[in-house]
């Protein structure tokens, strides 16, 4: 410390000790206003990335309906394609013939497809519908018939 302060004497300065003391007191730390302030601005850059993670999860949710939605009616078509010919009295008959697996049974949002064979939207076909997030009837809902 003294030679810091003879150091300091050397170069022209007359309070080596007011300058020491100005120095530690600069070195203290941060204070509760710039630790708020980092604070907020990473809530903001985490609020932003939340909702465009989210919005991608939503996206990619309908997707793998829509995907689940054909995945069915492809399956019962090689079904009423194959020996004997009729409608699947529904999508277990499906996974009891090896045409679909057991996790094909639901949707994305954890509810089961509406499947009705002969359709009466394709009456050649099935319809398949997904009830979408909300898990009833509305504008969200994943048709065969619309995605084809």
């Amino acid at each position: 410390m003294l030679k810091f302060k003879e150091w300091l004497a050397k170069r022209g300065h007359r309070d080596a000790g007011a300058t020491m003391r100005a120095r530690r007191d600069g070195a203290r730390g941060f204070t509760l206003l710039e630790i708020m302030i980092v604070l907020a601005i990473m809530g903001l850059i985490v609020t932003g990335v939340s909702i465009k993670v989210f919005s991608q999860l939503k996206k990619a949710k309908i997707s793998t309906a829509k995907i689940g939605v054909k995945k069915i009616v492809d399956a019962s078509g090689r079904f009423m394609a194959g020996p004997g010919s009729g409608c699947p009295k529904g999508i277990e008959e499906l996974i009891a013939q090896g045409e679909l697996s057991k996790g094909d049974a639901k949707d994305p949002w954890g509810t089961a497809y509406t499947y009705k064979c002969p359709g009466t939207q394709d009456a050649d076909g099935v319809d398949v519908v997904s009830l979408g997030p909300d898990k009833v009837e509305s504008n969200d809902d994943v048709r065969s018939w619309e995605t084809q």
